[in-house]
């Protein structure tokens, strides 16, 4: 029975947020030309890619997994960006999260939304700033972040956000798995790598931290309301989201009882000097319809 409600949530969402029409797609490719300074000119992959469909010649072939980014234009174009900051399509291939406008920023999968999934993804620390760590995540089941979504305020302990708010529909209605490789200790953030960020965290060790400019597997598996963060083929975290627990430290935002069984997936931009992050081979397996 829970299968067949994930199910009719994600036909639900689905038939709510289509895809924008040719013009937006034509706009958003100009946008994103823009910012990873591209001069329109096809690259080495350009070719292969503008006719051909997305996953259609990368690698990654999972069994059962669809590839919703493998680098090229035709798996981006799937994709929206909400909020500030900004994560841009770069010349070989990846995403990459950096600072940008004010606020958080999501850059989210919309040709549909998932039940009960596995997503698998590889990240990389580039922080630019010596000594600092680069801080970014992985958002899940999310409603779309185009306000006004009832129950779901933009706000940071209660406080409104009012400069490019929308990414925090997935902060507040949404379970984000942390990506953040600095040391424990003061001034860092806490919740490291693979924290289910504020409700289920991890230190360093935990965590299983890696020097910066290494490239990380990173699988999310999530089954009902069970969450499991497996890293470089490790499990290092399991949680279960238990309806009316609060928000540890911000009182004033939805409880967990806001993170439902269906929604987006999406990465995070935190948009600090040293949060730049990389993302590539980007695959999902919906399992929603098995046992």
């Amino acid at each position: 029975m829970r299968k067949l409600f994930a199910l009719l949530g994600v036909l639900t969402l689905a038939a709510m947020v289509a895809l924008p029409d040719g013009a937006a797609r034509q706009g958003h490719e100009s946008e994103r030309q823009r910012d990873s300074g591209e001069d329109g000119r096809d690259d080495d992959r350009g070719d292969d890619d503008a006719g051909g469909r997305c996953g259609k010649t990368r690698g990654h072939r999972e069994r059962g997994y669809e590839v919703i980014f493998d680098g090229s234009r035709k798996c981006f174009e799937r994709w929206r960006y909400a909020g500030g900051s900004s994560i841009t399509l770069q010349r070989d291939g990846t995403l990459k999260a950096a600072p940008g406008p004010p606020n958080l920023g999501v850059l989210w999968y919309a040709a549909r939304p998932y039940g009960d999934f596995s997503l698998r993804l590889q990240f990389r620390d580039d922080s630019p700033v010596a000594g600092q760590r680069a801080n970014s995540g992985v958002q899940v089941r999310f409603p779309a972040p185009r306000p006004p979504v009832p129950g779901c305020p933009m706000t940071f302990n209660g406080n409104p956000q009012t400069v490019n708010p929308e990414a925090w529909i997935a902060v507040n209605c949404g379970h984000e798995v942390q990506i953040n490789d600095s040391p424990d200790g003061p001034p860092n953030d806490p919740r490291k790598t693979g924290s289910i960020y504020g409700f289920a965290d991890l230190n360093a060790a935990q965590a299983r931290t890696t020097p910066a400019g290494v490239w990380n597997d990173l699988e999310i598996r999530v089954v009902g309301q069970h969450y499991t963060v497996i890293r470089n083929g490790v499990t290092i975290n399991e949680y279960e989201n238990l309806p009316g627990v609060p928000f540890p430290g911000r009182p004033g935002d939805p409880d967990s009882s806001s993170r439902g069984l269906v929604g987006y997936i999406g990465l995070q931009a935190h948009g600090a000097p040293q949060d730049v992050v990389s993302f590539r081979n980007i695959r999902i397996l919906d399992l929603s319809n098995q046992d």
